[in-house]
């Protein structure tokens, strides 16, 4: 016959209820701080609440009926000592997400129509400026991509238009360098693109370089592929000469932004390094959606607080977040970088009196980028590809226009 486990009048004065109680209330309180907190983030699907607080109720529960023996009182009050420090965590989880949150947005989408963005398409604008500190309302954009999602199909186009290209400027009636549109605000440089690709863009992301290397390292770095061997040229402040191979490179954020600047090895100059700059987002994408990511919260949180700003609303980007927390699923993402002719010089609106170096836009390229856009808004499949279900799918590499 098993020993008795149960309390004796020594234990029971050794071990008064009200301590056993004060854990019980402690637990139950921070308990409800975490899962309220946790729901205001809007980021997590319902149902990972109620399995949530239905463990917590069971381990309550536990520690309730265990409270009175000697052994397993001990294990139960050290369970519940650890899943209140989890629960405190937690609080402090949320709170980071939702002061990060509030510092980059500045959108005003709300309730059902911020809802829309999980169930139709959208074009997004990838603004990279080459500032320090805070961003400033008016700044030249070096990097320039155009994300076209469809959340029904999983399916994303990366556009990426070089700096130089040689648009219509939205608004002046005159022609100026893509760039140049930065300087005259973000709504100036997605209306031109708009224009360019017979599109209406709905919402910008805009990062500055510093901040670029903050959420790189935040997420322990990244693995790219480079197409060639080269060395980049370094940038006083930023980043030292940096070696990549022809493979696989891990970078951290300094590397990560090396690759992704650095135009002066290729002889496409341009256009090399757009391609670079899609395959650094298609390292970041596959870093956002792993669990793993998680650990490294409260370090992104901070990374883009100052140096990130979004017009994506709160509501907007915590239904994209519980739709990925959702379902898990993947995404097939294909990237393309428009070409043309460069070493062409020629007056700019932004430069009056001046002639600049630009690149005159391939029309066939830019052609190919319109039938890509148009064929992920339409919902269409990818090549290759049946109709999307949001089953799995897969990464199309980087490609550039003919």
């Amino acid at each position: 016959r098993l020993p008795y486990d149960g309390p004796t009048p020594a234990q029971t004065d050794d071990h008064p209820p009200i301590r056993g109680y004060f854990m019980l209330i402690l637990q139950a309180i921070l308990s409800v701080a975490a899962l309220v907190q946790l729901y205001r983030t809007r980021m997590f699907p319902l149902y990972y609440l109620v399995i949530l607080g239905v463990l917590l109720v069971l381990v309550w529960v536990l520690f309730y009926q265990c409270r009175q023996y000697k052994v397993r009182g001990m294990l139960a009050r050290l369970a519940s000592l650890l899943l209140s420090a989890a629960m405190a965590v937690g609080c402090v989880f949320a709170e980071h997400g939702l002061s990060a949150l509030d510092n980059v947005t500045s959108g005003e989408i709300t309730g059902p129509e911020a809802n829309a963005i999980v169930s139709e398409p959208f074009v997004l604008y990838l603004s990279g400026v080459d500032t320090r500190g805070e961003l400033t309302e008016n700044a030249r954009s070096d990097v320039n991509i155009l994300a076209v999602v469809n959340p029904v199909t999983k399916r994303v186009a990366l556009i990426s238009t070089p700096r130089d290209y040689y648009v219509d400027l939205a608004g002046t009636g005159s022609k100026d360098k893509l760039t140049h549109a930065g300087l005259y605000g973000v709504e100036s440089s997605m209306a031109t693109l708009g224009g360019l690709y017979g599109i209406s863009v709905d919402s910008y992301i805009r990062i500055n370089f510093a901040g670029f290397m903050g959420i790189v390292d935040a997420m322990d770095g990244i693995d790219v592929y480079s197409d060639y061997t080269f060395t980049s040229v370094g940038s006083p402040g930023y980043y030292d000469p940096t070696d990549f191979v022809e493979g696989w490179n891990h970078m951290d954020g300094a590397a990560a932004l090396a690759f992704a600047r650095e135009r002066h090895a290729f002889a496409t100059g341009d256009i090399q390094r757009g391609i670079n700059q899609m395959k650094v987002i298609q390292a970041m994408l596959d870093k956002l959606r792993s669990p793993a990511l998680l650990t490294s919260y409260t370090r992104l949180m901070a990374a883009v607080s100052d140096c990130f700003v979004t017009s994506l609303s709160e509501d907007q980007i915590s239904a994209l977040v519980r739709m990925q927390l959702g379902d898990f699923a993947s995404w097939t993402i294909e990237s393309l970088t428009v070409t043309g002719s460069n070493g062409s010089s020629t007056q700019c609106y932004s430069a009056q009196g001046q002639k600049l170096y630009v690149m005159k836009p391939d029309e066939e390229s830019v052609a190919q980028a319109q039938s890509l856009i148009q064929s992920v808004l339409s919902g269409e499949p990818a090549p290759g590809e049946e109709a999307a279900s949001g089953d799995a799918s897969s990464e199309a590499l980087p490609q550039v226009a003919a």
